[in-house]
């Protein structure tokens, strides 16, 4: 362990990429039970493969352009030579961590999807099934949730989120929003409620749930739409 306050600088900072990895791994995959040894080494092993990229692609263009890159055997040898380049090794240093850092990330988003990410009913339901028909790709997008409750009502509305928690647990609870519904038991006729903008559904209050998908019509990062032509005629008195 680095024992000095520039060592500790540098030790996390090698660590960034796959911090970064993790980070972006748990968009596409429900949060479950890991050791704090394995949350390490994979934060280790990832970013000890990109930082050692991350060099080798250094070494190689400092090879090929010697007079553009810092020079390692003066920066070893001479005390003086940080102080006078400390810019340029600066900046050096941070490109070479940026391009592992976004290395570790690319290699996060083309990974294949974690088996495990099939298995909880919530996370297929919610995550992989409108990922596969491409629904987060269109901003209004909604997927409209129902649920029969124990006590025998029924409440339904537009999912806001959910646990990502993979355990199938009463742990877990709903956000809906929207329009909500609710149909009390033994009675026929659904009500909204007209105060209620986020309804919150424990899991183990739930005995089954529908779920209902509403692909939408708007591209996430489209284009604006050309502003309609004015009319180039003048104007009559």
């Amino acid at each position: 362990m680095p024992t000095t306050l520039t060592g500790l600088f540098l030790f996390v900072a090698l660590l960034t990429p796959g911090f970064v990895y993790q980070r972006r791994r748990a968009r596409n995959a429900p949060a479950y039970d890991r050791s704090a040894f394995a949350e390490t080494a994979g934060v280790v092993v990832v970013s000890v493969l990109a930082d050692w990229v991350a060099i080798v692609a250094f070494a190689i263009f400092a090879y090929a352009e010697p007079h553009v890159v810092p020079d390692l055997t003066r920066l070893r040898g001479e005390p003086g030579y940080l102080t006078r380049n400390l810019l340029a090794v600066s900046l050096w240093s941070a490109g070479a961590l940026g391009f592992a850092t976004a290395l570790a990330y690319g290699l996060a988003v083309v990974r294949k999807g974690d088996e495990r990410a099939e298995r909880p009913g919530w996370w297929w339901a919610f995550q992989t099934f409108p990922r596969k028909h491409r629904m987060h790709d269109y901003a209004d997008s909604k997927i409209y949730v129902g649920c029969q409750i124990r006590d025998g009502s029924y409440v339904s509305g537009t999912l806001l989120s959910h646990s990502r928690i993979s355990a199938e647990t009463g742990d877990r609870d709903l956000l809906l929003r929207g329009e909500i519904r609710l149909r009390p038991c033994g009675v026929a006729t659904e009500v909204v409620l007209p105060d209620a903008h986020v309804m919150i559904v424990s899991a183990r209050d739930i005995v089954w749930t529908r779920v209902t998908y509403s692909r939408g019509s708007v591209l996430k990062n489209a284009p604006p739409a050309p502003a309609p032509a004015s009319d180039p005629s003048p104007s009559r008195p």
